[in-house]
Protein backbone atom coordinates (compact mmCIF):
# COMPACT_ATOMS: atom_id res chain seq x y z
CA UNK A 1 0.00 0.00 0.00
CA UNK A 2 1.04 3.57 -0.50
CA UNK A 3 -0.16 7.02 0.52
CA UNK A 4 0.36 9.56 3.28
CA UNK A 5 -0.16 6.88 5.95
CA UNK A 6 3.03 5.25 4.79
CA UNK A 7 5.11 8.44 5.17
CA UNK A 8 8.26 8.03 7.25
CA UNK A 9 8.46 10.30 10.27
CA UNK A 10 11.57 12.43 10.60
CA UNK A 11 12.31 11.28 14.14
CA UNK A 12 12.22 7.69 13.01
CA UNK A 13 14.36 8.46 9.96
CA UNK A 14 17.08 10.15 12.02
CA UNK A 15 17.40 7.12 14.26
CA UNK A 16 17.09 4.50 11.52
CA UNK A 17 19.81 2.67 9.60
CA UNK A 18 18.75 4.39 6.35
CA UNK A 19 20.55 7.59 7.28
CA UNK A 20 24.32 7.21 7.13
CA UNK A 21 26.68 10.19 7.56
CA UNK A 22 23.73 12.55 7.08
CA UNK A 23 23.15 11.05 3.64
CA UNK A 24 19.87 9.47 2.60
CA UNK A 25 19.87 7.38 -0.59
CA UNK A 26 16.44 6.78 -2.12
CA UNK A 27 15.79 4.34 -4.92
CA UNK A 28 12.42 4.40 -6.60
CA UNK A 29 10.63 3.01 -9.65
CA UNK A 30 8.40 5.29 -11.73
CA UNK A 31 5.61 3.91 -13.85
CA UNK A 32 3.87 5.92 -16.61
CA UNK A 33 0.26 5.12 -17.41
CA UNK A 34 -0.80 6.16 -20.89
CA UNK A 35 -4.45 6.85 -21.46
CA UNK A 36 -6.25 5.39 -24.45
CA UNK A 37 -6.65 8.79 -26.11
CA UNK A 38 -2.86 9.25 -26.20
CA UNK A 39 -2.26 6.03 -28.07
CA UNK A 40 -1.69 5.65 -31.81
CA UNK A 41 -4.57 6.45 -34.12
CA UNK A 42 -6.09 3.22 -35.29
CA UNK A 43 -8.86 4.67 -37.41
CA UNK A 44 -8.75 7.57 -39.91
CA UNK A 45 -11.20 9.01 -42.39
CA UNK A 46 -9.64 10.03 -45.73
CA UNK A 47 -10.49 13.57 -46.79
CA UNK A 48 -10.30 14.27 -50.54
CA UNK A 49 -8.51 17.39 -51.81
CA UNK A 50 -10.53 20.50 -52.49
CA UNK A 51 -12.47 20.42 -55.75
CA UNK A 52 -13.92 23.91 -55.59
CA UNK A 53 -12.07 24.78 -58.81
CA UNK A 54 -13.91 22.02 -60.64
CA UNK A 55 -17.25 23.36 -59.44
CA UNK A 56 -16.46 26.89 -60.62
CA UNK A 57 -15.05 25.55 -63.89
CA UNK A 58 -18.22 23.61 -64.60
CA UNK A 59 -20.23 26.70 -63.75
CA UNK A 60 -18.38 28.60 -66.47
CA UNK A 61 -18.87 25.77 -68.95
CA UNK A 62 -22.59 25.56 -68.19
CA UNK A 63 -23.17 29.25 -68.91
CA UNK A 64 -25.66 29.54 -66.05
CA UNK A 65 -25.86 32.88 -64.29
CA UNK A 66 -23.67 34.66 -66.86
CA UNK A 67 -23.93 38.43 -66.41
CA UNK A 68 -20.96 39.96 -68.25
CA UNK A 69 -19.35 39.52 -71.66
CA UNK A 70 -15.90 40.43 -72.92
CA UNK A 71 -14.96 41.15 -76.51
CA UNK A 72 -11.37 40.17 -77.17
CA UNK A 73 -9.89 40.40 -80.66
CA UNK A 74 -13.30 39.79 -82.21
CA UNK A 75 -14.21 36.89 -79.90
CA UNK A 76 -16.88 37.02 -77.16
CA UNK A 77 -16.31 35.41 -73.76
CA UNK A 78 -18.99 35.21 -71.06
CA UNK A 79 -18.34 35.15 -67.31
CA UNK A 80 -19.73 35.97 -63.85
CA UNK A 81 -19.02 39.36 -62.31
CA UNK A 82 -18.78 38.10 -58.73
CA UNK A 83 -16.33 35.32 -59.60
CA UNK A 84 -14.08 37.72 -61.49
CA UNK A 85 -14.29 40.33 -58.71
CA UNK A 86 -13.36 37.82 -56.02
CA UNK A 87 -10.37 36.52 -57.97
CA UNK A 88 -8.92 39.77 -59.31
CA UNK A 89 -8.80 43.24 -57.72
CA UNK A 90 -8.55 44.70 -61.21
CA UNK A 91 -11.79 43.06 -62.32
CA UNK A 92 -13.35 44.11 -59.00
CA UNK A 93 -12.55 47.75 -59.67
CA UNK A 94 -13.63 47.45 -63.29
CA UNK A 95 -16.98 45.85 -62.46
CA UNK A 96 -17.91 47.31 -59.06
CA UNK A 97 -15.57 50.22 -58.32
CA UNK A 98 -16.42 53.93 -58.52
CA UNK A 99 -14.78 54.08 -61.96
CA UNK A 100 -16.46 50.92 -63.23
CA UNK A 101 -17.27 50.47 -66.90
CA UNK A 102 -20.71 51.85 -67.75
CA UNK A 103 -21.41 49.09 -70.25
CA UNK A 104 -20.75 45.88 -68.32
CA UNK A 105 -22.88 43.86 -70.70
CA UNK A 106 -19.95 43.72 -73.13
CA UNK A 107 -16.51 45.01 -72.15
CA UNK A 108 -13.88 45.35 -74.82
CA UNK A 109 -10.39 44.14 -73.88
CA UNK A 110 -7.55 45.76 -75.80
CA UNK A 111 -3.98 44.56 -76.37
CA UNK A 112 -4.65 40.90 -75.68
CA UNK A 113 -5.07 37.89 -77.95
CA UNK A 114 -8.33 35.95 -77.67
CA UNK A 115 -6.70 32.59 -76.73
CA UNK A 116 -4.80 34.31 -73.92
CA UNK A 117 -7.99 35.75 -72.41
CA UNK A 118 -9.64 32.35 -72.73
CA UNK A 119 -6.75 30.78 -70.81
CA UNK A 120 -6.98 33.59 -68.25
CA UNK A 121 -10.65 32.81 -67.61
CA UNK A 122 -9.79 29.12 -67.33
CA UNK A 123 -7.34 29.87 -64.54
CA UNK A 124 -9.73 32.23 -62.73
CA UNK A 125 -12.38 29.52 -62.56
CA UNK A 126 -10.34 26.30 -62.39
CA UNK A 127 -7.36 27.71 -60.42
CA UNK A 128 -4.98 25.86 -62.72
CA UNK A 129 -3.24 26.34 -66.04
CA UNK A 130 -5.04 24.80 -69.00
CA UNK A 131 -3.57 21.87 -70.90
CA UNK A 132 -2.13 23.74 -73.90
CA UNK A 133 -2.42 20.80 -76.30
CA UNK A 134 -5.96 19.93 -75.26
CA UNK A 135 -7.12 23.53 -74.85
CA UNK A 136 -5.64 25.09 -78.00
CA UNK A 137 -4.19 22.21 -79.99
CA UNK A 138 -0.68 23.55 -79.30
CA UNK A 139 1.59 20.52 -79.38
CA UNK A 140 4.98 22.21 -79.65
CA UNK A 141 7.20 23.45 -76.84
CA UNK A 142 7.61 26.81 -78.60
CA UNK A 143 3.83 27.39 -78.73
CA UNK A 144 3.46 26.41 -75.09
CA UNK A 145 6.22 28.82 -74.10
CA UNK A 146 4.64 31.62 -76.13
CA UNK A 147 1.30 31.09 -74.39
CA UNK A 148 3.00 31.11 -70.98
CA UNK A 149 4.72 34.40 -71.87
CA UNK A 150 1.41 36.01 -72.82
CA UNK A 151 -0.28 34.64 -69.71
CA UNK A 152 2.50 36.01 -67.53
CA UNK A 153 1.84 39.51 -68.89
CA UNK A 154 -1.92 39.00 -68.43
CA UNK A 155 -1.46 37.85 -64.83
CA UNK A 156 0.41 41.05 -64.04
CA UNK A 157 -2.25 43.13 -65.76
CA UNK A 158 -5.05 41.60 -63.67
CA UNK A 159 -3.00 41.15 -60.44
CA UNK A 160 -3.25 37.36 -60.37
CA UNK A 161 -0.20 36.46 -58.28
CA UNK A 162 -0.67 32.69 -58.33
CA UNK A 163 -1.04 32.66 -62.10
CA UNK A 164 2.13 34.74 -62.40
CA UNK A 165 4.09 32.24 -60.31
CA UNK A 166 2.70 29.30 -62.29
CA UNK A 167 3.78 30.95 -65.53
CA UNK A 168 7.21 31.75 -64.09
CA UNK A 169 7.69 28.13 -63.07
CA UNK A 170 6.62 26.85 -66.48
CA UNK A 171 8.88 29.28 -68.34
CA UNK A 172 11.81 28.21 -66.15
CA UNK A 173 11.20 24.61 -67.17
CA UNK A 174 10.89 25.51 -70.87
CA UNK A 175 13.88 27.86 -71.20
CA UNK A 176 15.39 27.42 -74.68
CA UNK A 177 17.65 29.18 -77.18
CA UNK A 178 14.92 30.61 -79.41
CA UNK A 179 12.68 31.96 -76.61
CA UNK A 180 14.94 32.81 -73.65
CA UNK A 181 15.68 36.40 -74.73
CA UNK A 182 11.99 37.38 -74.96
CA UNK A 183 11.35 35.58 -71.69
CA UNK A 184 14.15 37.58 -70.07
CA UNK A 185 12.68 40.85 -71.36
CA UNK A 186 9.29 39.82 -70.00
CA UNK A 187 10.81 38.93 -66.62
CA UNK A 188 12.46 42.35 -66.44
CA UNK A 189 9.30 44.23 -67.41
CA UNK A 190 7.11 42.40 -64.89
CA UNK A 191 9.66 42.14 -62.06
CA UNK A 192 9.94 38.35 -62.07
CA UNK A 193 13.31 38.17 -60.35
CA UNK A 194 13.65 34.39 -60.10
CA UNK A 195 12.79 33.89 -63.75
CA UNK A 196 15.19 36.68 -64.70
CA UNK A 197 18.06 34.99 -62.86
CA UNK A 198 17.38 31.68 -64.61
CA UNK A 199 17.38 33.35 -68.05
CA UNK A 200 20.58 35.32 -67.39
CA UNK A 201 22.39 32.22 -66.23
CA UNK A 202 21.21 30.25 -69.29
CA UNK A 203 22.21 32.92 -71.82
CA UNK A 204 25.60 33.50 -70.18
CA UNK A 205 26.70 29.93 -70.80
CA UNK A 206 29.35 29.91 -73.59
CA UNK A 207 27.52 27.18 -75.52
CA UNK A 208 24.30 29.27 -75.55
CA UNK A 209 25.37 32.90 -75.82
CA UNK A 210 26.21 33.18 -79.52
CA UNK A 211 23.09 31.27 -80.61
CA UNK A 212 20.81 33.41 -78.41
CA UNK A 213 22.32 36.62 -79.79
CA UNK A 214 21.33 35.59 -83.32
CA UNK A 215 17.62 35.38 -82.43
CA UNK A 216 15.06 38.14 -83.02
CA UNK A 217 14.29 38.01 -79.32
CA UNK A 218 17.78 39.22 -78.42
CA UNK A 219 17.35 42.33 -80.59
CA UNK A 220 14.04 43.00 -78.83
CA UNK A 221 15.78 42.55 -75.48
CA UNK A 222 18.58 44.94 -76.46
CA UNK A 223 16.13 47.66 -77.49
CA UNK A 224 13.51 47.27 -74.76
CA UNK A 225 15.73 46.46 -71.75
CA UNK A 226 19.24 47.89 -72.34
CA UNK A 227 20.15 47.72 -68.65
CA UNK A 228 19.69 43.94 -68.73
CA UNK A 229 22.54 43.71 -71.24
CA UNK A 230 24.85 45.17 -68.60
CA UNK A 231 23.71 42.52 -66.14
CA UNK A 232 24.23 39.88 -68.81
CA UNK A 233 27.83 41.05 -69.29
CA UNK A 234 28.38 40.63 -65.55
CA UNK A 235 27.06 37.08 -65.70
CA UNK A 236 29.28 36.32 -68.67
CA UNK A 237 32.30 37.66 -66.82
CA UNK A 238 31.76 35.08 -64.08
CA UNK A 239 31.92 32.13 -66.44
CA UNK A 240 35.73 31.99 -66.36
CA UNK A 241 38.09 31.48 -69.23
CA UNK A 242 35.32 31.91 -71.82
CA UNK A 243 34.35 35.36 -70.54
CA UNK A 244 36.61 37.36 -72.90
CA UNK A 245 35.34 35.61 -76.04
CA UNK A 246 31.72 35.76 -74.90
CA UNK A 247 31.89 39.45 -74.00
CA UNK A 248 33.32 40.12 -77.45
CA UNK A 249 30.25 38.54 -79.03
CA UNK A 250 27.91 40.64 -76.88
CA UNK A 251 29.74 43.89 -77.54
CA UNK A 252 29.70 43.22 -81.27
CA UNK A 253 25.95 42.77 -81.11
CA UNK A 254 25.51 45.95 -79.09
CA UNK A 255 27.70 48.07 -81.40
CA UNK A 256 26.67 46.50 -84.68
CA UNK A 257 23.95 47.64 -87.02
CA UNK A 258 20.82 45.50 -86.42
CA UNK A 259 17.99 46.72 -88.59
CA UNK A 260 15.47 43.92 -88.06
CA UNK A 261 12.80 44.66 -85.47
CA UNK A 262 10.78 42.05 -83.64
CA UNK A 263 7.07 41.94 -84.41
CA UNK A 264 4.80 40.87 -81.58
CA UNK A 265 4.02 37.18 -81.98
CA UNK A 266 0.34 36.34 -81.93
CA UNK A 267 -1.54 33.19 -81.06
CA UNK A 268 -4.11 31.95 -83.54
Amino acid sequence: MWGYKRFFKRTQLETSDYLKDDILLIRCSVGVVRSHTEGPKIYSIPVPPSNIGQHFGKLLESGKGIDVNFEVDGEIYAAHKLVLAVRSPVFRAQLFGPMKDQNTKCIKVEDMDAPVFKALLHFIYWDALPDMEEFFGLNSKWASTLMSQHLLAASDRYALERLRLLCEAKLCEEVAINTVATTLALAEQHQCFQLKAVCLKFIAQPENLKAVMQTDGFEYLRESCPFVITELLQYVARIGEHSVISCGHVNKALDGDMNGRRVKQRLH
